[in-house]
């Protein structure tokens, strides 16, 4: 015989060894925690004797019995109460699993319930829109002159009120006009000197009637002069207060840019000393007090929307802040790559919160539905293929899987699974769901938030 044989029938006799040692034990285990038919031994008897050390024996297996029984049908014990008072515990019942957090957990969990209420839910529709300055609360300062900047008397985002004093400007084409109008109160004063004394003159008959006629168109000339220079110096941008000051006091002043509008200077593109021309955009001035947003609806959607109908806005960048606003532009044509059309909502910007360019929702208010059983929003939570919300119940937090219907940006309809007064978890209630998967030993990951 090979080694190889040896080895092979070696290995077969373990085996064999092997399953009749298991076996046996097996035999010896299931016997021992076997009760056998008891019997009432007379005192004093062998008999009585090696029951006793029988029982004794089976006594630690017969109380694990008993106790394993009265966990599952009488009271729980000591041990088994502890477990159920701890924190983060499975309270279980017939129809759903609930867990008990302690007032430090939920302190810690920032846990807020509200009451699922009996109200009207609104029909709306929802839109994304970009916050824009209003287009008729928008002013741009310009210069109507060639310059140079020589002074800047507001920074960047500081507010202005209407005809608060912004730049000054030293230009060259204002001051020969300011010149020219200074010469001519120079002549005017002179001619009126003549006039004077030539109708003096015409009176004695010293001088002819022809002369005073000269010097009195001399006069109306130079009064035409003046004019004209004054609506020049008004088209330049100098205002009449200074037209007036320069007729007076003999002397050249800077071109002042006053502001056109109140509001907060959101734009700035001059420094000390530029060289500016005219019509350049020097800085831009927009009352904030009332914004756009300015949303996209598909053509579905277009029937349903009507100017001065409602809406609330809300941010992305404030989502706990609401704007109450109306639509005040369907635009007349439809954009062609999206195949939409824009819709503008007028907005009162309270606290300064709209800003331009940041991101919103426009919730189109198209009117109430019937009254129904609601809750917000935020107490839903989507996962393992449901809708379902964590319910305040005796102590414990229970899951409710619901049956939703018409919902919108304030409220969710429930159509089965709640009863009105229950009390849903509208804060924490993902970090509930965390702890209530780990409590029932795993389950489904905690899902993504979704709007």
């Amino acid at each position: 015989m090979t080694v190889e044989t040896l080895r092979g029938e070696t290995m077969l006799r373990r085996w064999k060894r092997f399953r009749v040692a298991v076996l046996a034990a097996v035999v010896a285990i299931v016997g021992c925690g076997r009760e056998g038919p008891s019997s009432t031994p007379a005192k004093g008897s062998a008999a009585s004797t090696q029951g006793t050390q029988r029982e004794e024996g089976a006594r630690p297996a017969e109380t694990a019995e008993r106790r394993r029984a009265q966990a599952t049908d009488g009271e729980p014990q000591d041990g088994a109460r502890h477990d159920e008072e701890h924190e983060g515990s499975v309270a279980r019942d017939e129809a759903t699993v609930g867990i008990r957090l302690s007032r430090r957990e939920q302190e810690n969990l920032g846990l807020r319930t509200e009451v699922a209420q009996i109200r009207p839910i609104e029909d709306v529709r929802k839109l994304n829109g970009v916050v824009k300055p209003h287009p008729d609360r928008v002013a741009e300062v310009t210069s109507r002159v060639s310059g140079r900047v020589v002074n800047i008397h507001v920074p960047l985002g500081a507010l202005v009120k209407r005809g608060d004093h912004l730049l000054d400007i030293q230009s060259v084409e204002l001051e020969r006009a300011e010149l020219n109008l200074i010469q001519a109160e120079n002549r005017l004063v002179l001619t009126n000197v003549n006039l004077e004394r030539a109708k003096k003159l015409v009176e004695r008959g010293i001088v002819a009637q022809k002369e005073l006629l000269t010097l009195e168109n001399q006069q109306r000339e130079i009064l035409n002069e003046i004019e004209s220079l004054t609506r020049q110096l008004t088209l330049l941008g100098l205002p009449p207060e200074e037209i007036q000051r320069v007729r007076q006091e003999r002397a050249v002043t800077t071109l002042r840019l006053p502001a056109p509008i109140g509001g907060t200077v959101v734009e700035r593109n001059v420094v000390l000393g530029r060289q500016i021309e005219p019509n350049a955009a020097l800085m831009k001035i927009a009352d904030t007090s009332v914004m756009i947003v300015e949303g996209e609806v598909f053509e579905d959607t277009l029937s349903l929307l009507k100017l001065r109908q409602r809406v609330r806005v809300v941010l992305l960048a404030h989502p706990n802040e609401v704007f109450d606003g109306k639509i005040s532009l369907i635009g007349p044509a439809v954009s062609q790559p999206k195949r939409t059309i824009p819709v503008w909502a007028e907005v009162t910007n309270r606290r300064g919160l709209l800003r331009q360019d940041l991101f919103a929702q426009v919730f189109v208010i198209l009117g109430e539905r019937r009254r129904s059983l609601t809750v917000p929003p935020r107490a839903l939570i989507n996962a393992e293929g449901a809708e379902f919300v964590f319910v305040e119940r005796g102590g414990a937090y229970i899951r409710a899987d619901l049956t939703i219907g018409a919902r919108n940006d304030r409220f969710v309809e429930v159509l089965r699974g709640l009863s009105p007064g229950d009390r849903v978890v509208t804060d924490g209630n993902r970090e509930l769901y965390a702890k209530w998967l780990a409590a029932r030993g795993g389950g489904s990951v905690l899902p993504r938030e979704t709007d």
